[in-house]
């Protein structure tokens, strides 16, 4: 009944809202709560309507594409191509999350999961100290190589015995402080390469990350606790406190260490693709020198069938391929030859003159279907298994996959709303007062004045909501935040610290994404009331940690950091 009630009161909420939206727009008051809905209809439907992450993208874009039609003056046809183009743009994300999802099913029909479990249990004790092992430091490590944490961990962590909220919350909370160093860092040198063309000045990769990393000890920490709190509530933070901290300023000082040495002296002594990787080995590394430092008292759990060093290479077999492929593509060199050597085949129009190159041979997502491959001998499956494997995987992929798909569409239609086609070329004004991205930048930056440094966060986390991940937020706001600090005043210093509070709170804003949180519970075919429940939860959460890392941004402005 209390559901019930819930679901109405916020189904009311959104028609109260919309229809003061609609007469705020019609009057000429403000666009700003017309242009916001999209977002607010996502975040209520998922969080409090009690329906999956996928239905609430059909019904996000379809109502992004009739306002962008018919209040933000855009053209049927860019709005139908800015969807096309954000589909295919979403490959990137939408199939390494498929790949990882059949690696991780076939793992399970091979037995491997349960030898992982295994043999994590003995590398430390207790449900906090697992969490915090896998959760921050392991799924850093693996999110940095571009492997999806939410496809890959639920089930591990769900055959370790954890709960299917505690291994949702695990596999979604634990990487966040690090999603900027996600992909071999793609959320920092995309939009990084995009400020050639987008703002007037052109953003340092290196100069990004450490004013990404500057926010992280904060962050990283809070996550930390953050999922003993899910995990076990005030018992397991209390509990877990000591590692949680260890872990979580491990984390946050190793990838401000390597940057900064790379910052400060101008020579990229550690690659800005690895500095997850690294930061993540020192988290776990963190862990088993607490372990090994507590009272003999406490000791490592005993198993009769404990797995054979062979067993566990075997099990093992399908991360350790992938991570080998996936270092070797980082190398920039054979990187650089992997996406020039098909040449102008793989680049596609999409529509007037938006072209996507697909750099197949350089996506993650083409080194995970070979990892898969691989694996198939080195796990030694028999085609039963493999067709069982094969047979979970087609039923459980489609969602997720369309999930993150339809978010990357929402975002673009935002992005291109108010743009029209001339002469075969997408033409787009510059601050363009009917562009939705615009309205919201520019009123939030009218309403908060001086203040906006405070509350530039925030752009981060909804614009990683809408786009389905922090890279897209900070490619599409990027023009936002520069118009934004511009207008209040801002140094270009000064700007690179708001513009790193954004990337921050886009990484918090994985907690709620719907199109990864969809995409944890499917893997472990959990029913639509434990998304939403998942969501109410980490909502608090994200928003907490993003009013934080506004205050922070705030001093860091008047400190000159």
């Amino acid at each position: 009944m209390k559901e019930k009630t819930v679901s109405a009161v916020s189904l009311l909420f959104l028609v109260i809202y919309g229809l003061i939206a609609f007469f705020t727009a019609w009057n000429g008051s403000s666009m700003f709560l017309l242009a916001f809905y999209p977002l607010l209809i996502v975040l209520v439907g998922v969080a409090f309507l009690r329906q999956s992450g996928l239905t609430m993208a059909f019904a996000g874009l379809i109502f992004t594409i009739i306002l962008a039609v018919s209040q933000f003056g855009t053209p049927i046809e860019v709005a139908l191509g800015s969807t096309a183009y954000g589909f295919v743009n979403s490959f990137g994300i939408s199939i390494s999350v498929s790949a990882t999802m059949l690696l991780i099913f076939l793992m399970r029909e091979a037995g491997a999961l349960e030898t992982v479990s295994k043999v994590i249990k003995q590398q430390v004790v207790g449900d906090e100290m697992r969490a915090l092992y896998i959760g921050v430091g392991f799924g850093s490590f693996l999110s940095s190589l571009g492997v999806v944490t939410p496809a890959l961990f639920p089930p591990l962590l769900v055959a370790m015995g954890f709960s299917p909220t505690s291994s949702v919350a695990i596999a979604v909370l634990g990487y966040d402080p690090t999603t900027s160093f996600s992909l071999l860092s793609i959320p920092i040198t995309l939009p990084a390469e995009a400020s050639k063309k987008l703002i007037d000045i052109v953003i340092s990769p290196v100069a990004m990350a450490f004013k990404i990393s500057i926010f992280l000890p904060l962050v990283s920490t809070g996550f930390a606790f953050a999922i003993l709190w899910l995990v076990g509530g005030r018992a397991s933070m209390r509990r877990g406190a000591v590692p949680a901290t260890i872990c979580g300023l491990t984390l946050a000082f190793a990838c401000l260490g390597t940057v900064s040495l790379d910052y400060f002296t101008g020579v990229e002594y550690v690659p800005l693709r690895i500095v997850g990787v690294v930061a993540g080995l020192c988290a776990m590394i963190a862990l088993h020198a607490y372990q090994r430092a507590r009272p003999a008292t406490i000791k490592k759990e005993k198993s009769s069938d404990h797995p054979t060093l062979r067993a566990t290479l075997r099990s093992f077999s399908p991360w350790i391929i992938l991570t080998t492929l996936a270092v070797v593509v980082s190398v920039p060199h054979v990187g650089t030859w992997l996406q020039n050597l098909p040449g102008n085949f793989e680049r596609i129009v999409i529509f007037a003159d938006q072209t996507i190159d697909l750099n197949i041979l350089s996506q993650i997502y083409t080194w995970i279907f070979i990892a898969v491959l691989l694996s198939l001998f080195t796990l030694r499956l028999t085609m039963k298994q493999v067709k069982k494997a094969t047979s979970v995987w087609l039923k459980r992929f489609i969602g997720p996959f369309l999930a993150y798909s339809l978010y990357f569409c929402i975002a673009y239609v935002m992005a291109n709303s108010a743009s029209t086609i001339i002469n075969g070329k997408l033409f787009s004004q510059p601050n363009n007062p009917l562009n939705m991205n615009v309205v919201l930048g520019s009123t939030l930056a009218a309403m908060f004045g001086t203040g906006y440094i405070f509350v530039a966060a925030s752009l981060g986390l909804f614009g990683a909501v809408v786009g389905g991940s922090e890279t897209s937020s900070n490619v599409l706001f990027l023009k936002i935040q520069r118009t934004a600090a511009q207008n209040t005043g801002l140094t270009d210093h000064e700007f690179m610290t708001i513009y790193g509070s954004h990337a921050v709170a886009g990484g918090i804003a994985s907690a709620i994404t719907p199109a990864k949180i969809n995409n944890a519970v499917v893997t472990i075919d959990e029913p639509h009331d434990t998304e939403s429940a998942i969501m109410r939860k980490h909502l608090v959460i994200a928003m907490l940690l993003t009013i934080a890392t506004g205050i922070l941004t705030g001093v860091f402005v008047k400190l000159g950091i």
